[in-house]
């Protein structure tokens, strides 16, 4: 027997575990990929629906504004026929604040035909109008002797910026803006869960009259 066979045969021993291990990892790597693959091809489309809607709502496109006007108080007549002296006030005031708009995913609804998700939603409204008190404010009164500037005056000033800031961010394409976010958002999310073997489509619903109210200061 050659001198060199024990040496030989510690060679095999050595490749053949080292093939062995190699086989061995490979092995356990194909089975983790499948068990990993196999998992989320076990996700259903409507659980992954469900859990999107438990957030009951998704704010999708916010805005910031600062509105700086003047506001007048006439001078109160006499008679109805003049003006009596030192009885008109004017302010300058700003107001700022930050306009959040989103979907009710309480209200959405889900279909599936094959590999298209469809998914209905109500169109986007205002979730808040949170002002920034720390910089809204009068910067400017212009009173007389006889005359303040009464609280309700503020107070009216103020609800009429109010109003023109979510007319302005309407006008401004706030609404699509959060049309548009939202839909990616969901399309997001469903990929996220399913991959990409899924086409999500979106149907909105014509706007109702009544719209959800808008929480000031949330």
């Amino acid at each position: 027997m050659s001198a060199r066979t024990p040496i030989k045969r510690i060679q095999y021993a050595l490749i053949g575990l080292l093939v062995g291990l190699v086989v061995g990892i490979g092995g356990v790597l194909i089975f983790q990929s499948a068990s990993s693959s196999g998992s989320a091809s076990n996700v259903q489309p409507s659980v992954v629906f469900d859990r999107i809607v438990a957030k009951n709502e998704l704010v999708s496109a916010s805005q910031q504004y600062n509105i700086t006007d003047k506001s007048t108080k006439p001078a109160e007549k006499l008679f109805d026929m003049f003006d009596i002296p030192f009885t008109d006030t004017s302010f300058w005031y700003r107001y700022v604040g930050t306009i959040k708009a989103g979907v009710d995913l309480e209200a959405a609804d889900f279909s599936q035909e094959g590999d298209v998700i469809r998914i209905v939603l109500d169109q986007p409204y205002i979730i808040s109008n949170a002002p920034d008190m720390d910089a809204s404010g009068v910067i400017e009164e212009n009173n007389n002797l006889f005359a303040k500037i009464p609280l309700e005056e503020v107070d009216k000033f103020q609800r009429q910026c109010i109003e023109k800031s979510e007319s302005g961010a309407i006008e401004g394409g706030l609404m699509d803006e959060a049309r548009t976010n939202a839909e990616q958002d969901i399309r997001d999310m469903f990929n996220a869960a399913l991959g990409s073997a899924y086409d999500v489509q979106f149907e909105w619903r014509e706007a109702s009259e009544e719209a959800p109210e808008a929480s000031e200061g949330q």
